[in-house]
């Protein structure tokens, strides 16, 4: 039931995501829109084309920067929800439409008017002082008035400058994001599309993939093309989850059913000494499952729609999602859900009772006084293929062949653990005989008693281990692996990091003005700011569409003279110090891509539609994290989406105070807000991201929880299974205390063999991770999840096979006379 509680939750907020749409905002007055990504090359004659159209009123170009506003405690002001804050040109309020609410249009360039939300988290109005960051800083601008479209923006904030400031604050050679067009009052939407379409297609040609044509909600679409939106963070959470939860649940349920199966072989020996023939006895299985899953779905879909109603309660109150979310609570969810969940409890039903249904009558009674399960040789293949196959590409990460983010860690942990399952009564099989070894000397009667009883019940074994391999081995990797990915990138950042000082924001970016001031502090002898840019490198001498390109990678622009004294790239080809205007230093993995050297050229194609061509005057080594081509500020900071740079890395001239260079910096920070110096390390995490991994936690806990629920259940149903053992034993002499004994003994090396098997899938993902991402073997660990998990499990394990065990005991059938009494 548990498990349908939790793919029922993640099924209902999947399914709220999709249905949840995201209108247009800024756009929401445009009847189509070409919007760029993020810039529209050739705007001008796009715009003279558009223009020309029948269908068309006008169409407005929609210029667009990011912005940062600062209140009057010194505090930034951040959109909601991670959306954009932006600056715009008035002349592009009316795709809103933006209508003023009080006051009037800018009317000069030191005047602005703002959305009515941004007005009141400053508490500005018409006539008030806001200050606005610009490329030199910080700078006030007074409020002419306040407007909004009929639909209020509810992801961003805007600020409308005159047209001359907007495109100064652009600060691009291509400041142009999209063309809104506006229809004539008789024209029809559709043939309009087609015209705009035609018109595009006519203008670019093959390059008119550079552009989006929308209307309607795809609107929304060319809008926040680059922030995520609400419903893609929440599909991007629990869609993982969600098969997480099968997964976790399939396994469960196939151990269980396994263990319950082969604790009815005397009754299915009966049935087929009967002449039940082996389809009926399946069946037979399969039918009583199902009526099982219809019985935990009257439950379970119920309880996963109030944990869906608390977690969404939770992520909108962490601002994750907005109020404004719905939770959409349909038919499709539960339906789903309760489909899958019986078809992955019917394929276990399937797996149990394949082997029972199989065996012949004679030989099915006598194994269910002596059960001696044998592996068939095709699952040992198959298992030792699937984790041979693993083995191989865990080594690929470790050594540096394979990236072993984006996922590819955390899913190597379900393939070991199909591994296991597969073998999981012959590694149980081989864990006990060495268990035997330390144990027989140490507890010659209890513990040696445990380990036989262990070792002849590998089914039960199996059954009990397989889950907690699986939880502890699970949230081991999901908590683990982030911290192994952060270790990495710090490693990566030190060694390439010469500078003394990291300057980072807590905003969009820092203003180019903050780099260029800080070169020219006393005691500085190098300051550079780090520039994202968008463009796709290839071979000088390739031809449009040739493969040898690189697609989307990484660039990054910094001050050509100052790139020696902040960084250590491990060059081993050129020289970082000819690094110029018209050259570039390429990483390892671009170089080799495109197949070039020192002194070859390149081709940049900018996002805007523009093209540069440098020559190749370094290749590094230490690209892992940083970007694939170094190129010069100088040229390629008029094609940045934004003129913000990312970071900003200073170096103290030889004799300066270290100290005294940083008061300079943290000085100058108060003119641009947002920015703090340190040593670039990452520092508290957001309200939204806390939620998020608050998020992470609650389903790992209900992860976990069912597995603990599940374990319970096999626990006692074994342990009341075994009645007739506990009464030969009572025979032979054995007090209830000693038989109490042997069921502990067996819960804690039932539990050894869990952690030690946990542990060993858990190394083997996260030992090649560490060695890949930080040169150590010794992975970083979430200590107190992990010490939580190594310890109750045992404690778990230990409570209940001793409280069945009792309740066993006190049964007839456990009594010294309770043989007898089952044989007559």
């Amino acid at each position: 039931m548990l498990a349908l509680v939790m793919t029922t939750a993640c099924a209902v907020l999947l399914e709220s995501s999709t249905r949840a749409g995201s209108p247009a905002e800024r756009y929401a007055g445009a009847d189509v829109v070409v919007g760029g990504q993020p810039f529209v090359p050739r705007s001008g004659e796009l715009h003279t084309a558009l223009d020309g159209l029948p269908s068309v009123e006008r169409a407005v170009p929609e210029l667009s920067f990011p912005t940062t506003a600062v209140d009057a405690s010194g505090r930034t002001v951040e959109a909601p929800w991670d959306g954009p804050s932006l600056g715009h040109s008035w002349e592009s309020a009316v795709l809103g439409p933006f209508a003023l609410r009080a006051g009037r249009a800018p009317g000069g360039d030191r005047e602005v008017v703002l959305d009515s939300a941004l007005a009141g988290r400053l508490g500005v109005r018409v006539g008030g002082t806001v200050r606005l960051t610009g490329p030199d800083g910080l700078r006030p601008y007074r409020v002419s008035g306040i407007a909004d479209p009929p639909r209020k923006p509810a992801r961003q904030y805007a600020v409308f400058h005159t047209p001359r400031e907007a495109e100064r604050l652009a600060d691009s050679a291509q400041p142009v994001r999209a063309l809104g067009v506006l229809a004539k009052g008789a024209a029809d939407p559709g043939a309009l599309r087609r015209q705009v379409e035609r018109a595009v297609d006519e203008l670019y040609g093959d390059d008119s993939g550079t552009v989006v044509v929308a209307s309607g909600a795809g609107r929304a679409d060319a809008e926040f093309w680059d922030v995520p939106s609400p419903a893609s963070v929440l599909s991007s959470l629990v869609g993982t989850f969600g098969a997480l939860s099968l997964f976790v649940a399939g396994f469960v349920v196939s151990g269980t059913l396994t263990l319950a199966v082969a604790g009815r072989l005397t009754e299915i020996g009966l049935l087929r000494a009967v002449a039940a023939t082996k389809g009926q006895v399946r069946r037979m299985i399969a039918v009583e499952v199902l009526l099982v899953t219809v019985v935990a779905a009257l439950l379970g879909v119920p309880g996963g729609i109030g944990v869906a109603a608390l977690l969404h309660r939770i992520l909108v109150s962490g601002e994750v999602l907005p109020p404004s979310f719905p939770l959409a609570v349909g038919p499709v969810a539960p339906w789903a859900t309760v489909g899958l969940a019986a078809v992955v409890a019917q394929l276990a039903a399937f797996a149990a009772a394949r082997r029972a249904s199989r065996v012949r009558p004679v030989e099915v009674l006598r194994e269910s006084a002596a059960p001696e399960p044998r592996l068939g040789w095709r699952r040992v293949l198959l298992g030792v293929g699937v984790l041979a196959g693993a083995g191989g590409c865990l080594g690929a990460v470790a050594a540096g062949r394979l990236d072993g983010g984006g996922g590819t860690a955390e899913s190597m942990v379900l393939v070991l653990m199909v591994g296991v399952a597969l073998l999981a009564p012959l590694i149980c099989r081989v864990a006990g005989a060495v268990l035997l070894v330390p144990v027989r000397p140490l507890l010659p009667r209890d513990g040696a008693l445990a380990v036989r009883n262990l070792l002849r019940q590998n089914v039960r074994l199996a059954a009990t281990v397989t889950p907690l391999v699986l939880s502890v081995s699970l949230t081991g990797t999901l908590l683990c692996v982030p911290l192994v990915t952060s270790q990495g990138e710090e490693r990566a950042e030190r060694q390439r990091l010469v500078a003394d000082h990291v300057v980072t924001a807590t905003g969009p970016g820092i203003a180019p003005g903050y780099a260029e001031r800080a070169a020219r502090l006393p005691g500085v002898a190098a300051a550079s700011g780090q520039l994202s840019v968008g463009g796709e490198l290839s071979r000088a001498d390739s031809r449009d569409g040739d493969a040898a390109s690189l697609v989307g990678g990484s660039l990054i622009a910094m001050r050509a003279d100052a790139v020696p004294r902040l960084l250590d790239l491990g060059v081993h080809q050129g020289s970082l110090d000819r690094l110029g205007d018209t050259s570039v230093a390429l990483g390892d993995g671009a170089a080799a891509g495109l197949g070039v050297s020192v002194g070859d050229r390149v081709r940049v194609d900018w996002d805007d539609g523009d093209r540069d061509t440098y020559r190749v005057a370094a290749v590094y080594s230490r690209d892992r994290g940083f970007a694939d081509a170094l190129l010069p500020r100088s040229s390629a900071a008029r094609h940045a989406a934004a003129p913000l740079d990312d970071t900003v890395l200073v170096r103290t001239a030889p004799g300066a105070g270290r100290d005294a260079v940083e008061r300079e910096l943290e000085a100058l920070a108060a003119d641009f807000p947002g920015v703090r110096v340190g040593d670039g390390r990452s520092g508290s995490a957001s309200e939204s991201g806390a939620a998020a991994q608050l998020f992470v936690l609650l389903l790992l806990t209900m992860i976990n929880l069912f597995t603990a629920v599940s374990v319970v259940n096999t626990l006692s149903m074994a342990t009341a299974g075994r009645r007739r053992e506990f009464a030969l034993l009572r025979l032979a002499g054995a007090q209830s205390a000693q038989v109490l004994r042997m069921l502990a003994w067996e819960a804690v090396l039932t539990c050894a063999v869990a952690l030690l098997l946990a542990a060993v899938v858990c190394g083997s993902v996260l030992v090649p991770l560490s060695i890949a991402l930080t040169g150590s073997a010794v992975p970083a660990l979430a200590g107190g999840p992990l010490t939580a998990l190594a310890v109750g499990a045992p404690v778990l394990t230990v409570l209940t096979v001793t409280l069945a065990g009792l309740l066993a005991l006190r049964s007839s059938a456990a009594a010294p006379g309770g043989l007898a009494k089952a044989v007559s």
